[in-house]
């Protein structure tokens, strides 16, 4: 059995000393995994960040089946996945944005992005703004808005929703 393995059945245990060893250890590996799958290094490391955290937060479905280093690249594939499906939706996002302002500048309307993400309830715009604007990293934009960095994820969530539910029912006024 490898260290890192021993180590990760040593965190199960309890000892957090045990994880942070296996993070020194792994995540070269898991960094190195990821930037296959990611396009800059600030998605790289935010990959190897929400791989660690899914790892701490699931450390007892490991089972010793395979090494520390493989369960964490399991673990790093799937968040990987998990991005580029984030990525691909706000990129339809984006397509939709771009197609209504077009849509409108053509018929002479002057609709601009900037009030569909104003018109956001105000906890949602932030978020929006810090992380999809601003491109700050969630735990940046967490400090700011002096919340967890889950809500912003949830609240960036939230936010895209409503603006695809805001372009639907535009393109919907505009094909009327």
């Amino acid at each position: 059995m490898d260290v890192a393995t021993r180590d990760l059945l040593l965190a199960q245990d309890g000892d957090d000393d045990a994880f942070s060893r296996v993070i020194r250890m792994c995540e070269a590996d898991v960094r190195r995994f990821s930037s296959w799958f990611s396009n800059s290094g600030h998605e790289v490391d935010d990959v190897t960040q929400e791989t660690f955290l899914r790892a701490y937060r699931g450390l007892q479905s490991y089972r010793g089946d395979s090494t520390a280093t493989s369960w964490l690249l399991s673990i790093a594939r799937r968040v990987c996945l998990d991005f580029a499906e984030k990525k691909k939706k706000e990129e339809s996002l984006a397509k939709q944005l771009m197609h209504v302002q077009a849509v409108n500048e053509d018929e002479g309307y002057s609709v601009e992005i900037r009030h569909l993400i104003a018109s956001l309830p105000l906890q949602f715009r932030e978020a929006f703004v810090l992380v999809r604007v601003l491109g700050y990293r969630y735990e940046e934009a967490a400090i700011v808005l002096n919340c967890p960095r889950g809500t912003v994820q949830s609240r960036v969530a939230r936010a895209r929703h409503l603006l695809a539910q805001q372009v639907t029912a535009a393109e919907t006024r505009l094909t009327s």
